[in-house]
């Protein structure tokens, strides 16, 4: 017997960043707010699987990677003896601790009715959970992405690993074959070799971060190797499983062994369980169609995260929350505005960047690349941390992009992402103070050297000669 739950204002599919973020707005707003769950958990890939359990890794990487360099700092070198399982302890508090602000019992507490279960929308107006059908005026749909696996032949013998399994290991593996060169084939590459596995890592591209600028993935390809990684360039043809061990074969003739193989290859939205024909929903195989109001082709179905297929960040995620909640919500027109979207690779060093890359200035004449070393920068200097660079391009004196490689970037890059959007001068950051000696000052080096040129330029010189012999 179906159970008919009538008159919600509003359904949200999915309890990762973005759902979360609709759900609460919409119940603090006295809204009949349903929030629909598939896993136990809220939170989503990115606290239990993705954002913060890689990063709370890395970080045990880098304190077992400060302990081989500890000589460099007035200490004794220390061989770090990894214990995977007390490292996934160290995830796994972090985990629990931030799911204590995405719990159940807040969320109800707010006033958010929460469903654990599959959603499956019966019509463009109903979704099934179970033997329980809920209608509402509104749907936001938010249940991210998966993992992709790629048609190589062999693969599917493999006992392969993902995001989702790389944080409860039960022992370290020796060898780790690495699958993918991007954002998450980097950090986990690293964070094993520093870890003590032997790391190979593939990527099919010419060079590992093929979206990033060119000179960024150069900077990081030397930081990997240096910390023992094995990167291969080509194509993966062919997979095979041993006796507790993997080889893969490469276009060239190559053939790599490893005890265990981790599947980086990007992600895919997930779509398939959510019954969109029945509700008329356009999508594709990359994910649902949105306008820019985040608007499906039901336009009381709205859609935010990665299961648009369009940047899987979460921070892009949280945006598109809050497009959804202007236009659903308060019923007030928004667009979303993707020109101006940080995006960071958390590896050691950091690399970031926003706006327009470094590389269109071959092709455009009016922009101009500025690029400060990070190794003439005090603070860098100081903290032994020297590799990286900065590059602003600029178009007619304003900030229209930036890169940045080197320590805490991911935190240097919001400045610049800041002047992007707001267009400044690049006057504004040469002539903003910045304490010294701070990491972020090496936006004001940057922004001045633009300047350096006109400055000391020979007009320059005769007027100062001109003032100096003539003016009082």
């Amino acid at each position: 017997m179906e159970q008919i739950l009538t008159k919600r204002d509003i359904v949200i599919i999915g309890g990762g960043a973005g759902g979360l973020v609709v759900a609460s707005v919409a119940a603090q707003l006295g809204l009949k707010t349903t929030l629909i769950e598939k896993q136990p958990l809220l939170g989503g890939d990115c606290l239990h699987s993705g954002c913060v359990p890689s990063k709370a890794l890395l970080r045990c990487a880098h304190v077992a990677s400060l302990m081989q360099k500890a000589s460099e700092f007035g200490f004794q070198t220390v061989k770090p003896q990894t214990d995977i399982r007390r490292v996934n302890r160290f995830i796994r508090t972090a985990i629990d601790t931030i799911q204590l602000h995405d719990s159940h019992q807040r969320f109800r507490e707010l006033g958010c009715e929460v469903l654990n279960g599959t959603a499956c929308f019966a019509d463009a107006h109903h979704v099934m959970i179970g033997e329980t059908r809920v209608h509402a005026k509104r749907f936001v749909i938010a249940t991210g992405s998966r993992a992709w696996i790629p048609p190589i032949e062999g693969i599917e013998s493999i006992d392969y690993l993902t995001n989702e399994d790389m944080y409860s290991l039960a022992m370290l593996p020796r060898r780790l074959l690495v699958l993918g060169g991007g954002p998450v084939g980097v950090e986990m590459a690293q964070a094993y070799a520093r870890l003590g596995s032997n790391v190979t890592l593939l990527e099919v591209e010419n060079r590992i971060l093929p979206r990033s600028d060119p000179e960024t993935s150069a900077a990081l390809a030397r930081q990997l190797e240096t910390d023992g990684v094995d990167i291969r360039y080509g194509e993966v043809v062919w997979l095979q499983s041993g006796s507790g061990s993997v080889s893969a074969v490469l276009g060239n003739g190559d053939r790599i062994h490893a005890d265990r193989l981790l599947v980086a290859s990007g992600r895919r939205a997930a779509v398939s369980e959510l019954g969109l024909d029945r509700a008329g929903i356009d999508y594709s195989e990359r994910g649902i169609r949105v306008n820019a109001r985040m608007q499906t082709s039901q336009r009381h179905v709205y859609a935010c995260g990665d299961v648009t297929g369009l940047l899987p960040f979460t921070h892009v995620a949280e945006q598109q929350a809050g497009v959804v909640i202007a236009n659903a919500v308060f019923r007030w027109p928004q667009r979303i505005d993707y020109r101006v979207i940080p995006s960071v690779v958390y590896t050691e060093p950091e690399c970031a960047q926003v706006g327009i890359g470094a590389d269109m200035a071959e092709a455009d004449t009016g922009l101009r690349v500025i690029k400060f070393e990070m190794k003439d920068l005090d603070r860098a200097i100081a903290e032994n941390a020297t590799a990286g660079f900065v590059k602003l391009v600029v178009r007619r004196g304003r900030l229209v992009g930036a890169h940045v490689v080197g320590q805490h970037a991911g935190e240097i890059i919001h400045e610049l992402a800041l002047a992007v959007q707001q267009r400044l001068k690049l006057s504004k950051l040469a002539g903003l103070v910045h304490a010294y000696p701070s990491w972020s000052q090496v936006n004001r080096r940057a922004a001045s050297r633009y300047f350096s040129d006109r400055l000391f330029s020979t007009g320059t010189k005769r007027l100062v000669r001109f003032i100096n012999t003539w003016l009082p």
